[in-house]
């Protein structure tokens, strides 16, 4: 067999054996991931290309780190093997008129590739022996292949997207954006049912902002911001599909609830680039027929004076009566009119909101804060030219902001520690200037009863100064606890050995309404370290334990952590200046060369929805890191490299 036609065999058995072993060492038990590797193998076997469906459905909801405590290797990883996996082994024997990359966008992936490397390497020094804490925490030096990892995997998928996209690009069109478009309504889903659960579909004077299945949110960032300005600008392609009347029915029904979704966020970036995304599909429109413009300033203004008098009972008469108005008018254009009622139908009420009104008037303290957060950040990179080329290595910010911020404080943080045969977990509380600050909660999902007697046992030992062990059963999605049940506060005093504590808890409403509970663990005071062991919640009578790996001798199995408001330490908060700290002007200059060319690309085919789409992502960009998530890298990539494809003919 020739060599050409070995190699690809070859990269499959790679990935096979890597899925093999991650597989024996990933916690499968008491989730589905199982079943949907069978079932997406199955479906590759079948049509190698439908890869370019299913991830982008999959990626943004396969998140289950939060169930299993794991986020370095985790199920983006797993899905992201079987398919190299199976389409390498599936391999095309022969390919001819294949796609190609712009040459400025050839070059943005090649010194984007050099500069993620060398990132690599140097966020990895110095090279440390592999222990329990490696691949569990932030301040790892493994911390820095948890983020090149999104680079990685998209440079893996490059020569399997090229012969899915076809000679023509219509696999984008019939695989690539219909998957977009279903992990859009099931991001979507998951945010409206996540806003029902806990403030309610219609509170908009709650300062709950929502996650959805994004648990990389867990130290805040903007994963959720992130997805939504790359896949909502995308319905545009379908709305305006004259050849598909199921794809603008589908086009309407998903608008409405990814507007809702959007605006929900709360997040003044999501809502710039939102409107970014809207000015850039409408401009060409606009161009053409003014009024359209004035028209729709009309109707704004319109729908505002009636949900000021009438409420939402009045606004939403008037939105049936402008949709059917719009549709019996302009029968010829009423899939965009009635687009723009349903996008109309959310921004009004949510406008009017108590919450958006306070988001918007801290814009000025917000942006100073932001702008200081980003000078010390600059001012913790280490001096020279070496580092301002190739940066600070790839996911090294936590650790360095953790032992360098000029504030001089001390974010909590946490390990597991290997004692006399015996692992158990250490929380160490923060030590904040002010003398307070946020508390690190490690959570553990539970199913409890509502109104029923629970045991909660665990062994505390301090060996510093006094400090509190907080224990709570409280409601939660992945941020913002409510409805606590706690035990009850006590100061651990230092003492030579271990204390066994028990407590007899109500579960009181918590399980009565369908809402997760989870039990969390913090530690809190000036310079406390507390190491806690045996955690157990039983049922009362019979005994029955609820939690998994109670004991931390299986690590972070089970167990995952959350700082709820205090999102600094873990972000810079800039997408641009994020690149520049972990790779330097190499890795900056290397993804704008990706942006100059994808967006070169796209405007000489005229395709206003996926350049929407990019810009709509680096607003967002612009007040959060998004790269520190490594399934928003990969799909912002990977969207970034099928939208700058182009067909040989027009090269």
């Amino acid at each position: 067999m020739p060599m050409r036609a070995t190699w690809p065999k070859l990269v499959a058995v790679a990935f096979f054996a890597g899925l093999g072993w991650s597989l024996m060492v990933y916690p499968l038990a008491g989730n589905w991931l199982g079943f949907i590797l069978a079932a997406y193998a199955a479906l590759l076997w079948w049509r190698p290309d439908l890869w370019l469906f299913a991830l982008p459905a999959l990626l943004p909801v396969l998140d289950l780190a939060p169930r299993t405590g794991w986020f370095f290797l985790e199920e983006l990883d797993l899905l992201l093997m079987l398919t190299a996996g199976m389409v390498y082994w599936r391999w095309p024997q022969a390919a001819t008129d294949l796609p190609q990359w712009p040459r400025l966008f050839r070059l943005g992936l090649l010194v984007m590739a050099l500069a993620v490397v060398i990132g690599l390497w140097r966020g990895l020094r110095p090279l440390q022996t592999i222990d329990v804490n490696t691949f569990n925490n932030y301040l790892s030096p493994a911390n820095a292949l948890r983020i090149a990892k999104g680079w990685l995997w998209t440079l893996v998928l490059l020569p399997p997207l090229r012969h899915a996209a076809g000679p023509q690009l219509q696999g984008l069109r019939q695989y690539l954006l219909p998957g977009m478009m279903l992990g859009l309504l099931l991001v979507t889903a998951a945010a409206i049912r996540e806003r029902m659960q806990f403030p309610g579909l219609l509170n908009f004077s709650s300062d709950y902002r929502i996650s959805a299945p994004f648990s990389a949110m867990h130290t805040g960032g903007a994963a959720l911001d992130g997805y939504l300005a790359l896949a909502t600008p995308l319905l545009a392609l379908w709305l305006f599909d004259r050849h598909s009347p199921l794809r603008n029915i589908a086009a309407v029904l998903l608008l409405p609830i990814a507007c809702y979704a959007g605006l929900a966020t709360f997040s003044r970036g999501l809502y710039l680039g939102l409107a970014i995304a809207v000015t850039t599909v409408a401009a060409a429109t606009v161009l053409r027929r003014p009024a359209v413009l004035a028209t729709g300033l009309g109707v704004l203004a319109a729908l505002d004076i009636c949900f000021r008098i009438g409420g939402y009972r009045a606004y939403g008469a008037a939105l049936l009566g402008l949709g059917v108005l719009a549709v019996a008018m302009n029968r010829r254009h009423a899939v965009p009119a009635l687009a723009g009622v349903l996008v109309l139908s959310a921004a009004v009420p949510i406008y009017h909101g108590y919450y958006v009104n306070e988001r918007f008037s801290t814009v000025g303290s917000d942006w100073s804060a932001r702008v200081r957060h980003w000078r010390q950040a600059l001012g913790m990179m280490d001096d020279g030219a070496v580092t301002a080329f190739l940066g600070m290595g790839t996911g090294a910010f936590p650790a360095t902001y953790y032992w360098r911020n000029p504030l001089r404080e001390v974010p909590p943080s946490y390990q597991f520690v290997d004692q006399g045969g015996n692992r158990h977990l250490r929380l160490a509380a923060g030590e904040y200037a002010a003398g307070y600050g946020e508390l690190l909660r490690i959570l553990q999902a539970v199913d409890v009863a509502p109104h029923r007697q629970y045991v909660l046992g665990v062994d505390v030992w301090n060996g510093g100064r006094p400090g509190f062990l907080h224990l709570n059963l409280c409601q939660r999605q992945l941020l913002y606890p409510q409805t606590c049940v706690a035990a009850p506060l006590r100061q651990i005093p230092a003492g030579q050995a271990s204390q066994h504590y028990l407590y007899t808890i109500d579960s009181g409403l918590l399980g009565s309404d369908g809402l997760p509970v989870k039990l969390e663990i913090a530690a809190e005071g000036q310079q406390v370290v507390l190491d806690v062991d045996n955690v157990s919640l039983r049922t009362v009578p019979d005994g029955r334990e609820l939690l998994h790996n109670g004991s931390f001798s299986a690590a972070n199995d089970y167990w995952f952590f959350s700082s709820d408001r205090s999102h600094l330490p873990w972000h810079i908060k800039n997408l641009g200046l994020n690149l520049y700290f972990d790779m330097g002007w190499l890795g900056l200059c290397g993804y704008a060369l990706l942006i100059l060319g994808a967006a070169t690309a796209l405007l000489r085919r005229g395709d206003t929805a996926w350049l929407a789409a990019l810009l709509a992502f680096q607003a967002v960009g612009l007040f959060d890191s998004l790269i520190d998530v490594p399934r928003i890298t990969l799909l912002s990539t990977l969207l970034m490299c099928a939208a700058a494809l182009q067909t040989r003919n027009s090269l």
